[in-house]
């Protein structure tokens, strides 16, 4: 089985590796392609265009020719992600979206927290979604400079940042946190192991790796 990783940054390759290992999955078994600019032009166009979405299903259709399953790891590109999924016959899956419905699963109440501005949005209606006929409402929240800080290289003060939103949440009465971004995934370890706390890239493998 081989799995192609569509990222937009290339520190993501690093931590769904690491996702991959701690689930035992075969060595080589996820191939990995960056394409930053993506994501840099959505930053800057303020949202995804008919541009960033055509060449967003471009590279998933390029990708589909030699791999079994395509992650679509950034969660301002998702939506097309989605969109995509009814055009192939091989799975098309946004990371985010394997979160949102493990985070369902858990029947937890749940904060949702996020660090790219991009990413809001997006992820408020995919969770909305996902959790409309339930009960449960989902708490998204934006760390407040957290992004900026992920721009600039400082992934301790990044991760410490996300670990402390997390510690908020929880101390307000939320039961389970869900790191929104593959990016934020290292901040787990930064939170107690009493605390639940979902990760984007172990939630994308485990759903990807059963419909394969």
């Amino acid at each position: 089985m081989r799995i192609a990783c569509l990222h937009t940054a290339a520190s993501n390759i690093g931590i769904f590796e690491q996702a991959a290992s701690r689930l035992a999955l075969p060595a080589g078994q996820l191939h990995h392609v960056v394409q930053s600019n993506l994501l840099e032009e959505a930053e800057k166009q303020g949202g995804i265009t008919q541009a960033i979405s055509s060449q967003t299903l471009r590279i998933i259709t390029e990708l589909l020719e030699d791999a079994d399953a395509v992650l679509v790891t950034c969660s301002t590109l998702g939506t097309i992600a989605d969109a995509a999924q009814s055009s192939f016959n091989k799975p098309v899956l946004r990371t985010d979206r394997a979160l949102a419905e493990q985070a369902l699963e858990s029947g937890l109440s749940v904060t949702v927290l996020c660090t790219a501005p991009t990413t809001l949005q997006p992820t408020t209606d995919l969770f909305r979604k996902v959790f409309a006929d339930t009960p449960i409402k989902p708490d998204i929240r934006l760390i407040d400079k957290a992004w900026d800080i992920f721009r600039s290289g400082d992934s301790t003060t990044y991760n410490r940042m996300i670990a402390d939103a997390a510690e908020t949440a929880y101390q307000q009465g939320t039961q389970l946190v869900v790191l929104a971004q593959t990016s934020m995934a290292d901040a787990s370890a930064l939170i107690s192991r009493e605390r639940k706390v979902l990760d984007a890239p172990t939630a994308a493998l485990l759903r990807i790796t059963a419909e394969v």
